[in-house]
């Protein structure tokens, strides 16, 4: 669909070859619509003017909402073209690095049968505060996005237009991608520390990754919600592993806060996720979203599982009596309970 004859494009090139902002502006009264020019696929109506087109190594356009940051002190090593060529090429072996650590884990549970518990207190404290640091960094850094486009764009467009890839918002998600690698270290602290390793643990970890690196490809514009949630989660959680895996017992109350935290970003996560398939069955291919069909589906079906085995968590430690003290326990030895993406 081309702008009409009382209809202008507006086109300007971005700060990189690859990017170009377009805005298709219609009569006047009229709502604002977006235009694609490669491929002539209008927005709805409902959105907010302006968004960019960043092409990819392969000529792939990845819609976006364009945000500059004052101060990105981290674009000396940032390449946003190289960056997505890489999880383009290498995303599938993410599955090769789950099966390793799956593995990994079940050999090394083997191995600690016949042996003592190992005294892990200091590494330990320096690994969650570390986490916490690292994840308290993150939100703020994709804070600033975050809540611009909450406050000055639609719900649609945030869901439907991604990150801007060649900005600090863009360098962040490739860390929270790439964390999930070293967050799979949790397990390893639980089995040689011989404490219960359940389902939910090892599986959320493997499953976060696959999915992580699979959105990574398309910078999936629901993204913005998954990443940003999980940084501003895991900065309050691993301070808290942290401060119990010094011997601190911290009231209950607060571990009933961190698995209600983790629970609600699940439930959040499936509510985004309809949202986004609702948008794209209404309004069909005309709809311009960074969301291809298949990842709307393995993000659905990860969510979905993830907030039924949070929610059962949830009931069995803290709502059913036989279960209370047992599950405070775990929570206050600062590690059994690393179940957040």
């Amino acid at each position: 669909m081309g702008p009409s004859p009382n209809e202008s494009l507006i086109c300007s090139e971005g700060k990189f070859t690859e990017q170009k902002i377009c805005v298709q502006r219609p009569p006047l009264g009229n709502s604002w619509a977006y235009m694609d020019p490669a491929v002539g696929h209008q927005h709805s109506e409902e959105s907010s003017p302006g968004y960019a087109s960043f092409r990819t190594h392969d000529g792939t356009p990845i819609y976006h909402i364009p945000y500059k940051y004052d101060n990105f002190f981290e674009s000396p090593i940032w390449n946003p073209t190289f960056v997505h060529s890489m999880f383009e090429r290498y995303w599938h072996y993410s599955f090769a690095i789950v099966a390793f650590y799956v593995a990994g884990i079940y050999s090394l549970q083997k191995w600690m049968i016949n042996r003592k518990p190992f005294n892990l207190k200091t590494p330990l404290i320096l690994w969650n505060t570390s986490l916490a640091l690292f994840s308290a960094v993150g939100f703020w850094r994709l804070s600033e996005e975050f809540f611009f486009v909450l406050s000055r764009r639609s719900f649609q467009d945030s869901v439907c237009l991604s990150i801007d890839p060649t900005q600090a918002a863009a360098f962040w998600a490739l860390c929270f991608a790439l964390s999930k690698v070293a967050e799979l270290f949790d397990t390893v602290f639980l089995v040689m520390r011989k404490r219960p390793l359940i389902f939910l643990h090892w599986y959320h970890h493997a499953i976060v990754l696959c999915y992580s690196w699979a959105a990574a490809c398309k910078l999936t514009a629901a993204a913005r919600y998954f990443i940003t949630m999980n940084y501003g989660v895991h900065s309050i959680m691993y301070t808290y592993y942290a401060i119990t895996s010094t011997g601190f017992r911290l009231p209950r109350r607060l571990s009933m806060l961190v698995t209600t935290l983790q629970t609600t970003q699940m439930l959040i996560g499936v509510g985004v996720t309809i949202y986004v398939a609702s948008l794209k069955w209404r309004y069909g291919p005309e709809l311009v979203c960074q969301q291809t069909n298949e990842n709307l589906i393995f993000c659905f079906s990860i969510y979905f599982t993830f907030a039924i085995l949070f929610a059962r968590f949830f009931i069995n430690a803290y709502l059913t009596p036989k279960h209370k003290q047992t599950a405070s326990c775990r929570v206050e030895n600062g590690v059994d309970d690393k179940k957040s993406d």
